[in-house]
């Protein structure tokens, strides 16, 4: 794979590839270092593609990781979310999109980055001070877009 992917393992998930930067994978751990991140995909793609991103099914399952803040001082934050990727278009369609801070071409969040919003589920925003999580809503969509 050529996007810097590199194979993950995440119990109960199956076959999962992190693309992104800023980080190294040993096993199962994985130590992401200052303004980095990844995203989870199904399968390892030689470009993006909107359905090879994962989609972790978590009704009526556990989700549990271990943390270390000890490094994440204050006015920084250490964040794990969920977001109802790929973006999608008014008509339901999957949306490439252009400006989306460094993030995969069908990045979609609660905060509009990129300019398409879907929902968003903020697991841990954290550093040695501070641990919160937040449900972003939104509303239901109208013709497949939020």
């Amino acid at each position: 794979c050529s996007l810097g992917t590199n194979q993950f393992r995440i119990n109960g998930v199956g076959q999962t590839y992190l693309v992104g930067g800023g980080g190294t994978i040993d096993g199962d751990r994985l130590t992401v270092q200052h303004n980095s991140g990844f995203s989870a995909f199904s399968s390892c793609e030689a470009s993006w593609k909107a359905e090879a991103l994962s989609q972790f099914k978590l009704l009526g399952q556990v989700m549990s990781f271990t943390v270390d803040l000890g490094k994440v001082g204050c006015g920084c934050n250490l964040a794990l979310y969920l977001t109802h990727m790929p973006a999608r278009d008014s008509t339901g369609q999957f949306k490439l999109v252009e400006e989306r801070g460094g993030q995969p071409a069908y990045y979609c969040d609660a905060n509009k980055v990129g300019g398409l919003w879907c929902p968003e589920v903020d697991i841990m925003e954290a550093n040695t001070h501070a641990f919160q999580t937040t449900l972003h809503n939104c509303d239901a969509p109208t013709g497949g877009e939020y």
